[in-house]
C-alpha cells in the first residue's frame, strides 16, 4: 500500500488560528490519502517520540504520538509555528531544535512560517528596501548615534527624534517594529512622520489575499491609570476591494523575498495612500479571519494538503 502523503503542523496546542487549520486539513484527510500530524513542540521527546538516522548523505526520522508513526520521506508541507524564543533560549525546546534541524535536511517540502523564511525577512531594512522595490510607499528612516547628526534630515523628519534598539542581530522572534530591531541600545532612529488614519493587515496567500482594517493602537497610558478601564479590542473590518496597486505590491513583495505566506502591515494615510509598516512571514492570520469571516485557515490548508513534494535526485 502507498504510504499516506503527511503535513506537520508544529505549534503549541492554544493556537486558535492552527486549530482551523487542522480542522481543514482533518475534513480533507478523510476523503484523501492525507495525513495530518500535530505536533506540540515542548512535548518532542517526550509525549512525541524522534527517532534519526543520518547516512550515506540522506535523513531520515520517524515522529511517533499516540501510537501514531509518521515518516519523514512521507512529509510534503509544514506548518511552523512555534511560540516566540526569548533571548535566554533562542533556539526553542531542544526536541524543537532537533526537529527543526531534520526538516531542514529533507528536500521538497513546502514550509510556512519555516525558519528560513523568518530569517530572510527579519530586518526591518531588507523589508524596506523590498516594500519600496515592490511598489509600496515606504517612510524614510535616519539613524545615527550622535542626535545632533540627524539634524541634517530635519526637513524631511518632523516627528522628532526617538530612542529605539536593534535588538539581537539574529531576530529571536518574529513580528515586531522597527523599534524592536533597529539599531543599537545607544542609537537614535529618527521616522518621517505621516498623519495616519487606520491600520491596514493583508495576508497573502499563494497570491491570494485577505485583508482588513483596524484602528491604530491607542496610545500608552500612564503608569497610574494602567490597569483601570481597559478597552476590549476593537475588532478588525473586512476590506472588500483591495487596491489594484496594493495588490501588485504585496505579491511583489512576497516573491523578492521567497515568501509563499506573510501577513503584511500597512498604515493609511489621509489621502487614502496605504504606507508599508512591516510583514511577518510567520504572522498570526487568525485575528483576521475571527472577525471578518474571511476563509483564511481554508485557503492555507488547501495550500498545505495540495503541495507534492518533488526531490532533486
Amino acid at each position: 500500500m502507498d504510504s499516506k502523503r503527511v503535513v506537520l503542523v508544529v505549534a503549541i496546542l492554544e493556537d486558535l488560528g492552527v486549530d482551523e487549520v487542522v480542522q481543514q486539513l482533518r475534513l480533507r484527510a478523510a476523503d484523501e490519502d492525507l495525513q495530518v500530524m500535530r505536533v506540540d513542540p515542548n512535548d518532542v521527546g517526550d509525549l512525541t517520540m524522534l527517532s534519526a538516522r543520518i547516512a550515506d548523505g540522506e535523513v531520515w526520522f520517524e515522529l511517533t504520538m499516540q501510537d501514531v508513526t509518521v515518516d519523514s520521506r512521507d512529509i510534503v508541507a509544514v506548518l511552523w509555528r512555534p511560540p516566540v524564543t526569548s533571548p535566554e533560549d533562542p533556539g526553542g525546546p531542544d526536541g524543537q531544535v532537533q526537529l527543526e534541524a531534520l526538516l531542514r535536511a529533507c528536500e521538497g517540502i513546502l514550509w510556512i512560517g519555516g525558519p528560513d523564511d523568518r530569517y530572510r525577512a527579519q530586518s526591518p531594512a531588507v523589508q524596506l528596501v523590498a516594500a519600496a522595490k515592490a511598489g509600496f510607499p515606504t517612510l524614510p528612516v535616519a539613524i545615527d548615534c550622535d542626535p545632533y547628526g540627524l539634524s541634517r534630515f530635519s526637513s524631511q523628519f518632523k516627528s522628532g527624534v526617538r530612542l529605539m534598539s536593534w535588538g539581537e542581530p539574529h531576530m529571536i522572534g518574529t513580528g515586531g517594529t522597527m523599534g524592536d530591531h533597529m539599531a543599537q541600545t545607544r542609537s537614535f532612529v529618527m521616522q518621517k512622520h505621516v498623519e495616519f488614519v487606520h491600520r491596514v493587515r493583508i495576508v497573502n496567500i499563494d497570491g491570494i489575499l485577505f485583508a482588513a482594517e483596524l484602528p491604530l493602537p491607542r496610545p500608552v497610558a500612564p503608569p497610574w491609570e494602567r490597569g483601570r478601564n481597559v478597552p476590549s479590542r476593537r475588532p478588525m473590518r473586512p476590506i472588500a476591494v483591495i487596491p489594484p496597486g496594493a495588490q501588485s505590491a504585496v505579491q511583489h513583495f512576497a516573491a523578492q523575498l521567497g515568501l509563499t505566506y506573510v501577513v503584511v502591515d500597512l498604515r493609511a494615510d489621509t489621502d487614502g495612500l496605504w504606507w508599508f509598516e512591516g510583514a511577518d512571514p510567520a504572522g498570526d492570520f487568525w485575528p483576521l479571519e475571527h472577525d471578518t469571516g474571511q476563509p483564511v485557515s481554508r485557503f492555507l490548508a488547501d495550500l498545505l494538503a495540495d503541495h507534492r513534494r518533488v526531490v532533486t535526485p
